[in-house]
């Protein structure tokens, strides 16, 4: 491990928990989030630290690693990582982390992890009280998907988007340490806006457009028409680790793109990893989703499931659904 001067400012640090990735350039790429010493000194001891979302990378194939640029203005905890093809803007990495801050943070990078820009919350996944892990996968969209006059739709809905650029905004400074096990966070923090009217897209995608398109290739209306769709995994109960959801996202770089879950498990649920299996022997897209799960706690056994693209499709709340998939609903994934 190669460090730098910056790691001296670290309180403790982990990894994931859960997957890491790699790039096609090769670039291994593990997630992983630090506490970092915002205040050294009271009375003689460290008074307060904040956790931020980073990666460890590796060119030459995990002889050596490094560790890329902290997720820079909110506090974000437990993360995993996607490759997301951007169409022509290029290859983007996407951070989705754990935050104390009442929803899921997300942060780009356009370096391959080296950097993050500013992170930004995203309101359409909650967390739970106390915060829990997430699992997100990227994987490359059906060929059935095509854009419409420029632009991806997105959600469940049959709007689309165009994104706005931005640089973040700071979270407001505070006394307490922050911790993703429970520190309660400012809350109703809200992103950029164009007027008062307009509700605004989060800290890192509107407003001020030169902070990205310096980084990014690309006009910035082909931000949001991106080849690769997100799957995400967490418990969708507010107060508690309750019932395991896979969310769909199909255009990842918009916070507000992802769907209403799929409810996958009803019950005690927790920690989960998400991995692609590749096609069935009838060409489906087939995913894995391993969760912890219980009858009374979320942690009493291991499950595993599987599913595929047009299960996920057909089982997400009502709303217009792409071209080719039947009437079937599932509505239960059966854990094993």
């Amino acid at each position: 491990m190669i460090s730098s001067p910056s790691s001296a400012d670290w309180a403790t640090f982990a990894v994931g928990p859960g997957h890491g990735i790699q790039l096609r350039s090769g670039r291994l790429l593990v997630p992983a989030y630090t506490y970092h010493v915002d205040r050294r000194e009271c009375f003689g001891k460290i008074c307060r630290t904040s956790p931020h979302a980073f990666t460890f990378y590796s060119d030459d194939h995990g002889r050596t690693w490094r560790h890329g640029g902290l997720v820079p203005n909110l506090r974000s905890g437990e993360c995993q990582l996607a490759a997301v093809d951007s169409g022509q803007a290029g290859h983007i990495l996407y951070c989705n982390a754990r935050s104390p801050l009442g929803s899921r943070v997300q942060a780009l990078s356009a370096d391959e992890g080296t950097s993050f820009l500013p992170g930004e919350l995203v309101p359409a996944l909650a967390e739970t009280a106390r915060g829990c892990q997430g699992s997100v996968l990227g994987f490359p969209a059906p060929l059935f998907s095509r854009p419409r006059n420029g632009r991806w739709p997105v959600g469940a809905g049959s709007h689309s988007y165009s994104p706005h650029l931005c640089l973040g905004v700071q979270e407001p400074s505070e006394e307490g340490t922050g911790d993703t096990q429970g520190a309660q966070g400012p809350s109703g923090m809200e992103g950029c806006r164009d007027s008062p009217e307009e509700p605004g897209l989060g800290p890192g995608l509107s407003g001020i457009m030169a902070a990205w398109t310096s980084k990014v290739p690309g006009p910035p209306a082909t931000l949001s028409q991106s080849p690769t769709w997100l799957l995400y995994s967490h418990p969708v109960g507010r107060r508690a680790r309750l019932h395991m959801g896979i969310y769909l996202s199909r255009s990842p770089l918009d916070p507000h793109s992802w769907t209403e879950p799929w409810v996958i498990y009803e019950g005690p649920s927790g920690y989960s990893d998400l991995a692609s299996v590749g096609p069935t022997v009838k060409g489906a897209l087939t995913f894995a989703c391993l969760f912890e799960s219980g009858a009374r706690v979320s942690y009493e056994e291991i499950s595993f499931c599987m599913f595929s693209l047009g299960e996920v499709l057909q089982n997400l709340p009502p709303g217009p659904k792409p071209p080719g998939l039947g009437d079937k609903r599932l509505e239960r994934c059966r854990p094993s």
